[in-house]
């Protein structure tokens, strides 16, 4: 009885066993579950991306890489296979792409993006692991426009163009020591500016007070003085309306007579010249008869 008794209890210890194995195996595959599997496609190195790399969503992180492999088909094109949570809205437009790390130097996968009203890959995609072929990274295309920036440098660094640049040195240096010999006249330069725009500020506020007062007259007197000018306009044409035979017999006759008039003025005016010259020269003989008065050739005594 107690070798049965034995038996049954050995029995019953490996169902329990038997029957734990099976719970575990359940709990794995609901765990297995819980995740979704993507392949991504890169044509780029993914230098520093490793199995294990996080795997974000717009940032957050979601899941992990499972593996790391090269299409056989295709060197240049490296699959990486990622695992995420099911809660994690991968669409049909979500894109993927390589993000650096800080300086560390490794790299991780953003899924970015995806429309609100686009399916869910997982539902859309005909494979069993749905694919995603990754964009180009910043550091992919910079490495893929290094070349053309290597040429541009190259360009940029020929023999002309650094003997261009050592001359431009070469006169700048030559300018600035000229600069610095004659810093003092250049000070006093600077200086008769100042004091010329100081100049110029105070005759801006002359003319601009000036202006103003020029303005006020006008606006103020110049209807005044306006009305005033014609008024006076209108006096002289009246009086030379009323004068008219008069000016005119001036004219024809008053004229005539001043021009004679005006001839006999000037003989006169240099006999008397020549009387003040003799009576300078010699007083006594002018008074007393010592000698006659000199009068010029043409002059009339």
């Amino acid at each position: 009885m107690e070798t049965r008794g034995h038996y049954i209890l050995v029995g019953a210890v490996v169902m329990i066993v038997i029957a734990a194995g099976f719970l575990v195996v359940l709990n794995l595959s609901n765990q297995r579950t819980e995740f979704d599997e993507y392949d991504i496609q890169f044509t780029e190195r993914v230098s520093g991306l490793s199995v294990g790399a996080q795997v974000r969503f717009n940032g957050i992180q979601k899941g992990e890489v499972a593996t790391l492999t090269i299409d056989p088909e295709n060197p240049a094109i490296v699959v990486a296979r990622i695992r995420v949570g099911k809660d994690t809205p991968v669409k049909e437009d979500t894109r993927a792409e390589l993000e650096p790390v800080g300086f560390t130097g490794l790299t991780i996968i953003q899924l970015v993006g995806g429309s609100a009203d686009v399916e869910l890959l997982r539902d859309a995609s005909d494979r069993k692991v749905p694919l995603i072929v990754a964009d180009t990274s910043g550091i992919g295309a910079l490495f893929e426009g290094s070349g053309d920036l290597i040429a541009q440098a190259s360009k940029i660094l020929s023999d002309q163009n650094i003997k261009q640049f050592s001359d431009i040195i070469t006169h700048i240096e030559v300018v600035t020591g000229r600069i610095a010999e004659n810093d003092e006249e250049i000070g006093n330069i600077l200086v008769n500016l100042d004091t010329a725009s100081a100049d110029v500020v105070e005759l801006t506020k002359t003319l601009q007070a000036a202006a103003l007062k020029i303005d006020t007259l006008v606006s103020e007197d110049g209807a005044e003085a306006a009305e005033e000018i014609n008024l006076l306009v209108k006096d002289l044409r009246v009086l030379v309306a009323d004068n008219e035979g008069s000016i005119q017999s001036f004219t024809d006759e008053g004229l005539g007579q001043v021009a004679p008039a005006v001839t006999e003025f000037r003989r006169l005016m240099r006999n008397v010249d020549n009387i003040l010259t003799e009576l300078d020269r010699d007083p006594k003989a002018y008074f007393l008869g010592g000698g006659e008065p000199e009068y010029e050739a043409g002059d009339e005594k």
